[in-house]
């Protein structure tokens, strides 16, 4: 491992299919739908990399510190030599999803059958066997999909492939090889297609067989959005306290933060500092979102309830489909900085077509006089199909979609592995990004049908990945004292670990904008500097300097203090600053000069 030097970790991310790059600081437009995700993936994560196309590896390579790489694809010899010289003297190469034939520099060999077709890994799950801060053997057993076999004739494996079943093979799956002053790190799996399988879930078509612990559905001809999981009923649910399965581990955010670890490592074999956008402002660790389904049958509570959420300070989402009050009531929740949002009603026989998505929200914005309806849920979780229902809601121009969770308390969690907000990926237009956010439903009418101690389970969960807590009331929660109780205690408790109550435009508006961030990296012996551009106004960024040194900040001439911290697992440096709308923000970094002596 380097010494600790104050500078910067130069990153590059460069999709094996990527054919042209966009525009300055945006992700290459690849071929491969997968790579195209891991993209996204990479960006949520906060990182501040350069972004490269194959035919730039060689001139490109020699300036970086850190070079990630997506999926599979053909090294020339000017290339192959670049990268063993790169990795020879201290550079670092993290490969995902595959790797070239380059077993002199990664230390493995990819499989190929006898036909020369490469040998691929299917759907399995991968469990880590070497102490490693990448893939920790506390997260157990981690389902996944894709990807490529590997042979070893160098590199130590750290996580191995199991089947569907969870049964070990002798198939790599995470390994790491030293070369000379030099690190690889070879991730055998596919990250991007994992994460967007278990996201995405499968189409829906018809009713999935449900374990016994779930009740029979006989007279609920339904399909839900738990029909879609990918997740399997038995190895990926775990009991809570009072006994209950559910889905309790966020796979797909554990992978997404394995290849934020494995990026982070990466910089402290380099010796620099590596910079990360948080995702949340104030450096809050994570949010709350209540959405709350307005329902007919329970409409007289609805008031009761308001007034709850006033007095314990917390905005909601208002999912409206029938209105039980008086226009005034929806406007003067608007004023108090809630948010209004659709609960559809599919029509019979017809789960959604554009036009009815698009009526019932006209006829919302009338009668509710209420303009901004920014976010959508299904009446019941009710689902059909795979991305066609975000592709209208997107026509809607409808920010957040929020029905994706378990109908059912035993499908209650991390259904689809997440409680981070995502954007799916179009099966009509393929490769193609929706511009919605899906934002996880972990229990759905939290406090009746899923217990409280589920609920208190999935909140430790979801504090573990840094993720938002979403959980959907009805307004008849308050019929029963002892769940009335139990939700003004999560409410509390939510705030006393350090989240904060936020509508889901919110949470949509600022990831827009932070996604949508310019930056520039420059650097001095003993001073860095960021230069961040918005092009919207953002209150307290936060920014985080992984490294074990300390140091101090410049910004609009003040002197400014860096928090130490930890994320990840990893040693940073944390601060905040203001961002105007179009106006850049250059911060100096400064090593502390105790350290310096």
């Amino acid at each position: 491992m380097s010494k600790a030097q104050w500078r910067w970790a130069r990153i590059g991310v460069c999709p094996f299919s990527a054919a042209s790059k966009p525009g300055v600081g945006s992700p290459p437009t690849c071929t491969n739908p997968f790579e195209t995700y891991a993209c996204e993936v990479i960006r949520y994560a906060g990182f501040l990399p350069e972004w490269l196309t194959p035919a730039e590896l060689a001139s490109r390579v020699p300036h970086l510190d850190i070079l990630l790489t997506l999926g599979e694809g053909e090294l020339d010899d000017a290339t192959r030599l670049t990268l063993h010289q790169f990795v020879e003297q201290g550079g670092v190469w993290i490969a995902v999803g595959g790797v070239p034939e380059a077993p002199e520099i990664t230390g493995c060999e990819p499989q190929t059958h006898p036909d020369g077709k490469p040998v691929r890994l299917g759907e399995g799950y991968v469990a880590s066997e070497k102490p490693n801060t990448v893939l920790p053997e506390t997260w157990g057993l981690l389902h996944c999909f894709g990807g490529r076999e590997v042979h070893a004739t160098g590199a130590e494996v750290w996580a191995y492939w199991h089947d569907p079943h969870g049964r070990r093979t002798d198939r790599p799956a995470l390994l790491h090889h030293a070369l000379g002053a030099g690190h690889v790190l070879v991730f055998a799996v596919d990250l991007g297609e994992t994460i967007l399988r278990i996201r995405m879930g499968r189409p829906v078509s018809e009713q999935v067989v449900l374990p016994p612990d779930i009740p029979p559905r006989h007279e609920d001809p339904c399909l839900h959005s738990e029909d879609a999981t990918r997740l399997d009923w038995y190895l990926d649910r775990y009991p809570c306290e009072d006994g209950t399965l559910c889905f309790l581990k966020p796979v797909a955010d554990l992978w997404q933060e394995s290849l934020i670890r494995a990026v982070l490592q990466a910089g402290q074999w380099a010796g620099a500092v590596v910079p990360m956008v948080w995702f949340y402002p104030r450096l809050l660790p994570g949010v709350g979102v209540l959405s709350i389904e307005s329902d007919p049958a329970s409409g007289s509570y609805e008031t009761h309830l308001n007034h709850l959420m006033t007095l314990t300070g917390t905005r909601a989402v208002w999912c409206i489909s029938e209105l039980m009050h008086n226009a005034n009531f929806y406007r003067d929740l608007a004023r108090r900085e809630h948010e209004i949002g659709l609960r559809y009603v599919p029509e019979p026989g017809q789960f959604c077509k554009p036009s009815s998505l698009q009526n019932q929200v006209d006829n919302l914005r009338r009668f509710t006089g209420v303009r901004a309806i920014t976010a959508v849920q299904v009446e019941g979780l009710q689902w059909r199909g795979c991305s066609e229902f975000y592709e209208y809601v997107e026509r809607a121009q409808i920010f957040t979609e929020l029905s994706r969770g378990g109908y059912h308390p035993q499908a209650s969690g991390f259904l689809f592995g997440s409680a981070h907000l995502w954007q799916p990926m179009s099966r009509t237009r393929p490769g193609e990004i929706i511009r919605v956010y899906s934002l996880p439903l972990l229990a759905y009418r939290a406090m009746e049908w899923v217990s409280p101690a589920q609920v208190n389970a999935l909140f430790s969960a979801t504090r573990s990945v840094y993720g938002v807590f979403h959980l959907t009331i009805r307004p008849s929660v308050l019929t029963d004292h002892s769940s009335a109780d139990a939700l003004m205690r999560m409410i509390g408790t939510v705030r006393y670990n350090g989240y904060e109550w936020l509508t889901a435009h919110e949470l949509a508006r600022w990831l827009t904008a932070r996604a949508n961030l310019r930056y520039k990296l420059a650097g001095l012996p003993g001073q860095m500097q960021l230069a961040l551009l918005s092009a919207q106004t953002m209150n307290r960024l936060g920014v985080l300097l992984f490294t074990p040194l300390r140091g101090w900040a410049q910004i609009s001439g003040h002197q400014v203090e860096l928090q130490e911290g930890e994320y990840f697992g990893f040693p940073c440096l944390t601060l905040e600053t203001d961002l105007v709308e179009k106006s850049a923000r250059e911060i100096n970094l400064f090593e502390t000069a105790e350290q310096v002596a």
